[in-house]
C-alpha cells in the first residue's frame, strides 16, 4: 500500500515547459534547455514528462541534485493563456514512463517559492483557465 505524501492537491494537466539547470544563487546556465510537459502540477510541485533527460552528457536529474546550488528554472509559456510564468524547483523523484511502444521519463520537482508568492498564484488563476481542456486530453491518452 501506498502512503499518500502530497501536501495539496494535484491538477492533471497538460502543458508545454522549457528546463533549464541554472545555478541557484547566479543565475548562470548549466544545462539545458529540455523540453517537457507538466502532466500534474499543484501549490507544492509537479510531475513532469520529459523525453530527453540528457544534454552534453548532464543528467537533467542525477546532475542537478549532485551539483551544489543547481536548480532547475521552469519556464511555462503558453501565449496568450499563461505565459511567461517561470518557477524553481528541485528535482525529487524519476521514474520510466512506459505506455506502448512510447517510452519517456517521469520527473517529480518540488517548487523552490512559497505557494502564496504573487507569481504563483498567478499561476494558478492563470492554469485555471481551460485547464479542464488540457486535463482531459491527457486522461483520455493515458492509461493508468
Amino acid at each position: 500500500m501506498t502512503i499518500e505524501q502530497r501536501r495539496s492537491e494535484r491538477i492533471v494537466d497538460f502543458l508545454p515547459l522549457e528546463i533549464h539547470v541554472v545555478h541557484g544563487q547566479d543565475g548562470r546556465m548549466l544545462a539545458g534547455p529540455f523540453s517537457g510537459r507538466i502532466i500534474d502540477i499543484s501549490a507544492h510541485g509537479a510531475c513532469l514528462l520529459m523525453t530527453q533527460i540528457m544534454n552534453h552528457g548532464f543528467h537533467v536529474f542525477h546532475s542537478t541534485r549532485d551539483t551544489d546550488e543547481a536548480v532547475l528554472r521552469l519556464t511555462i509559456d503558453q501565449p496568450p493563456d499563461l505565459g511567461p510564468h517561470i518557477l524553481t524547483a528541485h528535482p525529487i523523484w524519476l521514474d520510466i514512463f512506459r505506455q506502448g511502444e512510447i517510452r519517456a521519463f517521469k520527473m517529480g520537482v518540488e517548487f523552490t517559492e512559497d505557494p502564496e508568492r504573487k507569481q504563483m498564484r498567478e499561476l494558478r488563476a492563470a492554469m485555471r483557465r481551460d485547464q479542464e481542456a488540457r486535463g482531459a486530453w491527457w486522461r483520455k491518452h493515458y492509461r493508468v
